[in-house]
């Protein structure tokens, strides 16, 4: 069987005055590098704290919760950072968080890359988060590439992260008990790959061994989809909202598909069929243009009809014959 440890933390016999204490010795011993662990208020308080960690040869996976506290890395932690840590916190009221020096909000949770940094957080409500802990040598990663990294709207929009990454680690969440009972070797290796393929599509640049356009590409065709009202949308504003290059965007629709100025034109044109075809529908032409991003309406009549072979009103005018055929 694989080289796994499991622990378990739970101190609800322990006094309200004892609580804390022991949970600062657990937390910096098992769940992460050393920490420095402080009440948010005078003790003793109704501190209460829950964790879990599995070791999986060289990779340790954690699940936690615990109560009011202000955290910070010790001088050891930051000046030797041996671990590459994933860190994803569900929401929490009057939490804040800094890393990499950003100030984060964690009202909308947060997701967090930690390798060498002088970070803390501070909650008055308590903090719920997993995360995993990896060899820092395995992954090819810089101090200033991870600082970059952790701009949270370029970290949530990454299609790795969104697509791969945050739903297997939040897969994890309340099953490292049953994990622990499985011989599951192939975790340790998974979760460094993934990892690896994170940073490398952060960066910018093709996963090793992967190709990661297809997720891009599926990221590009949600955000056209839910912006085609935007007149000004185009390959600049898709790559500024999206926190990637313009030739990372043109690598996921490359022009052998039709580029991306195509396939806003196909996704807004084929928007506009589906209304014109609905027979309940009592816009005008020109108002059914500007809903699909196209302000003139004479420019969307030509461009309808040369991907359709007929204009918007022949097609309007055909329309009750064929539901009446249906």
């Amino acid at each position: 069987m694989t080289n796994q440890l499991h622990q378990r933390f739970n101190a609800p016999g322990l006094a309200a005055h004892d609580r804390f204490e022991y949970w600062r010795g657990w937390y910096s011993d098992a769940i992460d590098v050393p920490m420095r662990l402080e009440p948010v208020r005078r003790l003793p308080y109704d501190f209460d704290a829950s964790a879990e960690a599995l070791t999986v040869g060289t990779v340790d996976f954690v699940e936690y919760r615990f109560g009011a506290a202000v955290g910070s890395w010790t001088r050891e932690a930051i000046t030797t950072p041996e671990r590459l840590r994933l860190v994803i916190l569900a929401p929490t009221p009057a939490a804040t968080g800094s890393w990499h020096d950003r100030q984060v909000s964690l009202t909308n949770g947060a997701a967090v890359l930690l390798g060498q940094t002088d970070g803390r957080w501070q909650t008055q409500e308590g903090l719920h988060g997993v995360q995993v802990n990896v060899p820092r040598q395995v992954v090819p990663v810089t101090d200033a590439q991870l600082a970059a990294f952790n701009d949270q709207r370029r970290l949530r929009s990454d299609p790795v992260f969104t697509g791969l990454v945050r739903p297997a680690l939040l897969g994890l969440v309340g099953h490292l008990d049953a994990l622990a009972n499985t011989d599951v070797p192939e975790l340790e290796q998974l979760w460094i790959s993934l990892l690896t393929m994170l940073t490398r599509s952060l960066g910018g640049r093709d996963t090793t061994g992967t190709d990661t356009a297809p997720a891009r590409r599926l990221q590009v065709r949600r955000y056209i989809r839910a912006h085609l009202t935007d007149p000004e949308l185009s390959p600049t504003t898709i790559a500024d909202a999206l926190h990637i290059s313009r030739s990372t965007l043109y690598a996921a629709l490359p022009a052998d598909s039709g580029g991306v100025a195509a396939e806003v034109r196909r996704q807004r044109l084929a928007r506009a069929h589906t209304i014109i075809r609905d027979a309940t529908n009592s816009q005008s032409i020109a108002e059914i243009a500007a809903s699909v991003g196209i302000p003139s309406a004479a420019q969307f009549s030509r461009a309808f009809r040369e991907r359709y072979g007929l204009s918007p009103r022949q097609l309007r005018t055909e329309q009750p014959a064929a539901s009446r055929t249906r």
